[in-house]
């Protein structure tokens, strides 16, 4: 399974209830605009059946496009959770070039 062949409607479904039975708070979306993915390629794992390079395959893709995952996560979310999720999102972008320099290259 590719990565573009992810996601199908039940698998968004799962991880974004999954995704919003938590507490969607700004250290999680923090964590996920890093690329710390790899729950939730377990997750999609478990959920889609995928073989361990399937999942490795995944969690590479979505650490490089964590944007993607967060769509994703997001899909059935309230207008004002996706709404606040995205602009906190917005607001990790503006200063990852920031947090990059301070940690060094």
């Amino acid at each position: 399974m590719t990565a573009s062949a992810l996601p199908d409607a039940k698998l968004v479904r799962a991880l974004s209830d999954e995704f919003l039975s938590r507490r969607v708070d700004y250290n999680a979306l923090e964590s996920l605009h890093h690329g710390n993915v790899a729950d939730w390629a377990a997750a999609a794992s478990r959920f889609a059946a995928l073989s361990d390079e399937e999942e490795r395959q995944l969690a590479l893709h979505w650490r490089d496009n964590p944007r993607e995952l967060l769509d994703i996560l997001l899909a059935r979310a309230d207008e004002v959770t996706a709404r606040r999720c995205r602009t906190a999102w917005v607001s990790l972008d503006r200063f990852a070039p920031f947090v990059r320099a301070s940690n060094g290259p």
